[in-house]
């Protein structure tokens, strides 16, 4: 299940051509995360840290399905739907919720490449579920698109950065999600801090 959860996250993604200037949320030692809104008010996300872990460890953390909600905030499951070939997966990943928000899911396409001569892992998300039934107790989320990009730096810690939007659906109010997306982000990212020693072993086959 390699890379089956390149979707992260209950804000998700879009990466966005916009001119406006980002603002700070929050900073916790290594993990910073930052926002801004595009033109009709939709939250983009830019996050990143540092951790003891190569690229390989992040991949996987990713094949661990079964352990996603010890690291990615707000998580309930995610199921791998589909592999077209090697670096290209379809995962279904369902998120929790507290009122007023209902729960949410989404359906990801995500293609990884890694350059062999830097070692940088980049992972480009986009929306598919549109392609995909309806779940029932379920808001389905749109316009999904994301990049992860891992850099390996010197003494075995790999630089994590993130950025993303996505359009939550539903009624609910910009201030409620934006809250809880925000929230989410800095979670996952202190999180993945703590997970990512766990992981470290042999390279997968890329």
């Amino acid at each position: 299940m390699r890379c089956a959860l390149f979707f992260l996250l209950c804000c998700s993604s879009a990466v966005v051509a916009d001119d406006a200037e980002w603002r700070f949320y929050k900073a916790a030692g290594e993990t910073r995360v930052e926002y801004r809104h595009d033109a009709g008010k939709l939250l983009e996300v830019r996050a990143q840290t540092r951790a003891n872990s190569t690229a390989a460890a992040f991949l996987h953390l990713l094949e661990d399905t079964a352990n996603i909600k010890t690291w990615a905030a707000n998580t309930e499951k995610a199921e791998l739907l589909g592999q077209p070939d090697t670096n290209t997966h379809i995962v279904h990943t369902y998120f929790s919720a507290t009122w007023p928000v209902s729960k949410r899911d989404m359906v990801t396409q995500s293609v990884w490449q890694q350059d062999a001569v830097s070692g940088v892992l980049t992972i480009q998300v986009s929306d598919v579920g549109q392609l995909y039934p309806l779940v029932k107790g379920y808001m389905r989320m749109q316009r999904v698109q994301g990049l992860w990009t891992l850099t390996p730096q010197a003494d075995d810690v790999l630089l994590i950065q993130y950025q993303g939007q996505a359009d939550p659906a539903g009624k609910l109010p910009h201030f409620i999600g934006d809250k809880v997306a925000l929230k989410s982000v800095l979670e996952t990212f202190q999180q993945l801090q703590q997970v990512l020693p766990a992981y470290q072993r042999p390279d997968p086959k890329m």
